[in-house]
């Protein structure tokens, strides 16, 4: 049995399952918090505890992600009294109620970000909208250094090119992924499927999961060079290897499976992907825009409804 100081009593069992109740059988009653880690979820769901919690709640090194920004917004609007979002600080005074508002949630960063790596991995041109690019700025800054073509056309809009037309072969960059405003992590299993068709090697760190290189075995089947060696990956571009070549690979998580994708979509014959229901958790309507762009790809297997 473990006493939070929110005044939540929780109780863990073998089978992995916790259960949690108020100590005082009335409600919460705010605290101060430290994150050991600045976790998007355990963030967002301590934001929303507070904000009907008794007294004022003050939480240190949270996370900083547009969407968390977004959640403080949508409970502010709603009646909730946050202060900081944005920083590593939030301090939140409880309210007895919320009521109802109405929310506009920003545009998905990560795929935005996927659909301009398809671009850079295709040697092919996208526009796209709309877009927040201060909620891009590392990966743009990397696809800028290995030679993309990066315009903005209006306020919401830009396009990026990487067509042979427009830039020479993109060069290989080193990443390490981290909390916001760094590397996302859910783009790191993309770029490196990127990185295998570029010029030169590259290293990426993978900082915030310590499982999160699954896809490597797979993207290796389709005729990558990767070393991997932890949570850290020598990845040889395409003039130390061999060139990326069709075959049946396997998903296993969401961005993983992403990445295998992309890099079909830059192999040399079919390319065939099981476990396309991870992939499904983040991308809606995936195969429709990718066939909107003209490439060609196919679902085997109908989308359960």
């Amino acid at each position: 049995m473990c006493h939070l100081s929110s005044g939540i009593v929780s109780d863990c069992y073998a089978d992995g399952k916790v259960q949690a109740h108020t100590a005082n059988g009335r409600g919460l009653v705010g605290g101060r918090f430290q994150l050991d880690y600045p976790s998007v979820g355990a963030t967002e769901t301590l934001m929303m505890a507070a904000c009907m919690a008794d007294g004022v709640t003050v939480l240190s090194n949270v996370a900083q992600e547009p969407e968390v920004i977004d959640l403080a917004h949508f409970l502010t609007d709603s009646g909730a009294c946050i202060e900081g979002a944005g920083s590593n600080r939030l301090v939140i005074e409880g309210k007895c109620q919320l009521h109802g508002s109405e929310c506009t949630i920003s545009p998905d960063r990560i795929e935005t970000g996927t659909f301009m790596l398809a671009a850079a991995i295709t040697r092919s041109c996208i526009s796209m909208s709309p877009v927040i690019p201060s909620h891009l700025t590392c990966l743009i800054d990397k696809l800028l250094t290995a030679g993309c073509k990066i315009r903005r056309c209006n306020h919401d809009t830009f396009e990026i090119s990487a067509a042979s037309t427009d830039v020479e072969d993109l060069r290989a960059f080193d990443f390490k992924t981290g909390p916001f405003p760094r590397f996302p992590t859910d783009l790191q299993p993309q770029t490196m499927s990127l990185l295998t068709t570029c010029m030169g090697s590259s290293i990426v760190e993978e900082c915030v999961f310590d499982k999160r290189m699954g896809h490597v075995k797979e993207l290796i089947k389709l005729g990558a060079r990767i070393q991997l060696c932890g949570s850290t990956a020598l990845v040889l571009g395409r003039d130390r290897g061999s060139p990326l070549r069709g075959s049946h690979v396997v998903a296993t998580d969401l961005r993983g499976g992403m990445s295998l994708v992309l890099a079909g979509l830059a192999a040399e014959g079919i390319t065939e992907i099981s476990g396309a229901a991870y992939i499904d958790r983040g991308y809606e309507n995936l195969e429709t825009k990718f066939q909107f762009l003209g490439a060609d790809v196919k679902r085997l297997v109908p989308l359960a409804c």
